[in-house]
């Protein structure tokens, strides 16, 4: 049976939007980034902008597939009102990020949205619960609210389509 992109896609979203139990994660854990600074994730998060945190690793092949959607997306929508911050591990291993193969990767792949470094333990220390797989994805509202999740991966169209049904449902952000 095949089913077509757009059907898809509309899965994907449907998938996205199960997760809107608009849980609070533990956003100050210290993280380091590949610039060698200490970050946090409330630098990013909660400032009245969307962000879409992706966890992701170098290696992992659907990761590969989807890091040229989110840095269109963080292009075309960071001077607007949404960002991309992305968390880096090791793959297959789901140990500790190797610092010089994210840099690396992140040339190859033009990314200028921030990368923070760490290991499959991240998801459980900021409160979000046990990554499932690589990649995944959480959006947070404006005001820092995890409002969707989704495990696998993602695309341009259907960050935007979710978040342009988060800002129906909820229009004040």
């Amino acid at each position: 049976m095949m089913i077509s992109k757009n059907r898809i896609n509309l899965i994907f979203l449907c998938l996205l939007s199960l997760y809107t139990s608009h849980s609070s994660a533990s956003l100050d854990l210290p993280l380091y980034g590949t610039d060698n600074k200490e970050h946090k994730l409330s630098e990013y998060i909660g400032h009245a902008q969307w962000v879409v945190l992706n966890i992701w690793g170098t290696q992992c092949p659907p990761c590969r597939e989807e890091v040229p959607e989110l840095v269109r997306f963080h292009d075309e929508n960071q001077d607007k009102d949404s960002i991309v911050v992305s968390i880096a591990i090791d793959f297959p291993s789901y140990g500790y990020a190797k610092k010089d193969e994210v840099i690396a990767f992140s040339d190859d792949y033009l990314i200028d949205f921030p990368i923070l470094l760490s290991d499959s333990d991240v998801t459980e220390k900021l409160g979000l619960g046990r990554l499932e797989g690589l990649p995944t994805t959480y959006i947070f509202n404006p005001e820092g609210e995890v409002v969707g999740a989704q495990v696998g991966g993602i695309t341009k169209k259907i960050l935007e389509a979710f978040i342009e049904k988060q800002k129906t449902r909820n229009p004040i952000t």
